[in-house]
């Protein structure tokens, strides 16, 4: 399970002028974002490129019976921490956000919201091994999103 923040922050406690950015999905995120206050406290500069997907990417995937995520504001969240953090959605200003990441002092998070019909990938399946690994196929993506909105009545899909 997730543990990208933790490692991130000892990646970057190990190497002190290094980038060090953790790239992360929310539902992974959310396991483990009080490890902000950490870099917070001790001023680790680590950076955090959170994907908002609110459907918990990875599990849902391939899943028809789930609920839908509701996230708690992790800009909010981080703030809450000492951390500084933005949010984008629009792909035009995504360059400018990710150049004010990269370039903020100390700890910094920056939530990229995302669409949240775009299916989570490469993956492995389960029960596959990684010879099956499944990078894109349009087709089969199309299929996918009608047997959930089938099945959720179209709510989801």
């Amino acid at each position: 399970m997730e543990y990208g923040l933790p490692a991130a922050i000892g990646a970057k406690m190990a190497h002190l002028d290094a980038l060090i950015i953790d790239i992360v999905e929310d539902a992974s995120f959310s396991m483990t974002l009080s490890e902000l206050s950490t870099a917070a406290q001790f001023n680790v500069g680590v950076k955090v490129l959170l994907l908002n997907t609110e459907e918990q990417g990875m599990v849902t995937q391939d899943r028809y019976a789930y609920m839908h995520q509701v996230n708690p504001d992790f800009v909010a969240l981080s703030e809450a921490m000492h951390v500084q953090a933005r949010w984008v959605s629009d792909p035009k200003e995504l360059a400018e956000s990710l150049k004010w990441l990269v370039h903020s002092q100390g700890p910094a998070l920056l939530e990229v919201i995302t669409d949240k019909k775009v299916s989570v990938l490469p993956t492995v399946r389960s029960g596959c091994g990684l010879d099956e690994l499944i990078a894109y196929d349009e087709e089969q993506e199309k299929q996918r999103r009608e047997l959930i909105r089938e099945r959720t009545n179209g709510i989801h899909g």
